[in-house]
């Protein structure tokens, strides 16, 4: 696929080289959400990386999955403007959105970079897409505090129940994520912004991170929550 401003070049390891110019420039589309998103005009940067995002999509063919090559700087943009379009309609209680986007990602990223299959999988049970969901909980690993939760949820969802193993688990090997779930609060004050930015930021603090982009979700679905507690 290619034109004037657009080209795929393939690589060794079966992944493409999106090199874009003009509209498919997607380093200069992320500069320009970045830059929104540093002056704190979130809902503009949000706005401004859902544009970009439609660019991707009619970009990329609709026939076939077209795996980004990681390394390279525009490609590797254009995987981030899809995860951060994700996240963004994600927080908005958007996840039928958000489920396709990561989808989407998924199909780019086969790596995934980002971690994103567990926030596919709060969509798959959000959504009760349980098909999708048994398809892709091979991939939920106990190494991640994110994949634990999101395999206790949907035991819970589907049985009305705690899996006491899973919690023991999560009790366990990831205390930061089980103590941030049963806070009163979850501050987003300076100490917080503080440490998540930083080059090595604590558990607590992704912890915290992990609470306020799914805290929506658990608005709508309580009683998880104060069954783990």
């Amino acid at each position: 696929m290619s034109n004037v401003e657009l080209q795929f070049n393939p690589t060794e390891d079966q992944s493409f080289e999106l090199e874009g110019k003009g509209r498919y420039n997607f380093v200069r589309h992320k500069e320009r959400v970045d830059k929104l998103v540093a002056e704190g005009r979130y809902n503009e940067a949000c706005e401004a990386r859902y544009e970009a995002f439609q660019i991707i999509v009619d970009a990329l063919p609709e026939d076939e999955a077209m795996p980004l090559h990681w390394e390279h700087p525009n490609s590797r943009a254009a995987l981030s403007i899809i995860y951060g379009s994700a996240v963004d309609h994600f927080r908005i209680g958007d996840v039928e959105m958000a489920m396709a986007q990561l989808e989407m990602l998924l199909d780019c990223d086969p790596e995934d970079h980002f971690e994103s299959i567990n926030l596919l999988a709060l969509c798959y049970i959000a959504m009760e897409e349980w098909e999708a969901y048994d398809d892709m909980v091979i991939d939920l690993t106990d190494k991640s505090a994110e994949a634990v939760v999101a395999r206790l949820w949907a035991s819970y969802q589907r049985d009305g129940e705690i899996d006491k193993t899973l919690l023991s688990l999560l009790k366990s090997r990831h205390k930061a994520y089980y103590a941030e779930i049963i806070a009163a609060e979850h501050p987003d004050d300076d100490t917080f912004r503080k440490d998540i930015a930083s080059a090595r930021p604590s558990q607590s603090a992704e912890a915290r991170e992990w609470w306020l982009l799914t805290e929506p979700l658990w608005s709508e679905f309580p009683k998880f929550i104060e069954a783990l507690k």
